[in-house]
């Protein structure tokens, strides 16, 4: 009953925290550019959402994405934002609780996001550590917010300020907490690839690893969740290769609603679908039916 309490606890708080960061921020979204997400070249370096969730450290990368993910949150529209919040503050935000553990944890987020160029720690003696936010493209650069940004670049530098906007939801409904690192990234790639469209989405093994560098674990691990959580909805679209093609080839596809962020709340989207997911559909409905 202890845990139960105490998880009741850190996720009541958790929502408190949001609420007010949201009365602070007016942020109705964060704002992750392109250059975050994926990379635009297959030889280019890991683009930062890969080399956050995987930086080494156990639960340490899940840590720091959504950490980062909240600062970009808190820095909507902002000019070189800086933070002076003590890492309790940070802890309760993304569900933590006040324990000892979650505050160490988002201390070592923030170190490691110092060395990676992510964040500037500008340390005061006997006050909280100031955290200058970095672009999230991963030059090292200062943050520009990319609404800001592409209003005072020229048109040839305005692709590199292309954003997705993730609801303020994942965050004043508690996702943040419920959700893993992999399910986070893989929201993040399906909103990538609707480029702000309503559209359903087709994500092969080889553009998860050329154009996000996730590995294949991350992919579907992260896609089943989302699914299972209500989040993303799954279907099978058949495969049209040319004059004999075959009815039953078929491919997973997605489609996301990112208003659900606000509008489903976890504990009633626990279970709500399960749906393993396979990189070869076929040959997983081919098994399920030799086992009836």
């Amino acid at each position: 009953m202890a845990v139960e309490s105490g998880e009741a606890a850190a996720k009541s708080a958790q929502r408190s925290a949001a609420r007010q960061a949201l009365q602070i921020s007016h942020a109705r979204t964060a704002a992750v550019r392109y250059r975050f997400i994926a990379r635009g070249e297959a030889e280019e370096p890991s683009p930062p959402l890969a080399r956050q969730l995987r930086g080494g450290g156990g639960r340490g990368g899940a840590t720091r994405l959504k950490l980062y993910l909240s600062m970009l949150w808190l820095a909507r529209n902002e000019d070189r934002p800086v933070f002076q919040y003590p890492a309790l503050t940070w802890a309760l935000l993304l569900g933590h609780g006040d324990s000892d553990a979650g505050v160490r944890r988002v201390q070592e987020a923030l170190r490691w996001l110092e060395r990676e160029a992510f964040v500037e720690l500008r340390r005061r003696q006997g006050a909280t550590s100031a955290v200058h936010l970095l672009s999230d493209a991963g030059t090292g650069r200062v943050y520009l917010a990319p609404g800001i940004a592409m209003k005072t670049t020229n048109r040839a530098e305005r692709q590199e300020h292309l954003y997705v906007q993730v609801p303020a939801g994942l965050w004043t409904n508690g996702w943040i907490s419920e959700l893993s690192g992999a399910a986070i990234a893989m929201y993040l790639v399906l909103l990538h690839e609707r480029r702000g469209e309503n559209k359903q989405v087709w994500l092969s093994p080889r553009i998860g690893r050329e154009v996000y560098d996730l590995s294949d674990e991350t992919r579907r691990k992260g896609l089943t969740e989302l699914v299972s959580r209500g989040l993303v909805k799954s279907s099978k679209r058949p495969l049209h290769q040319g004059l004999f093609e075959d009815p039953l080839r078929t491919r997973h596809v997605y489609d996301l609603n990112p208003d659900l962020l606000g509008q489903r709340d976890p504990d009633d989207a626990a279970g709500v679908v399960s749906s393993p997911l396979s990189d070869d559909p076929e040959s997983e409905w081919e098994r399920r039916l030799r086992s009836m």
